[in-house]
């Protein structure tokens, strides 16, 4: 996280320090970007876990939904 703020752009800017101030201003926007994606992280994560633990089981298809496949019951023994 950086140590900059929004009144470190004020008093750079004020001082005339150019560098100063565009490093600021990153600063401070990486630390805005840095805090949402954490937050979204976060989100995210608490969906995708609460999700699979409710989730439904899904569908299985067995032999007798699907044609010309043989099942015990239908196969015939030759002696």
């Amino acid at each position: 996280m950086s140590d900059y703020t929004p009144e470190d752009i004020v008093k750079h800017s004020l001082k005339g320090n150019g560098a100063d101030v565009k490093d600021a201003i990153q600063g401070v926007l990486a630390d805005k970007v840095m805090r949402a994606l954490e937050a979204k992280k976060a989100e995210v994560a608490q969906a995708m876990f609460n999700n699979a633990v409710g989730a439904e089981k899904p569908e299985v298809t067995t032999p007798q939904n699907e044609p010309n496949v043989e099942t015990p019951e239908t196969q015939t023994v030759e002696a």
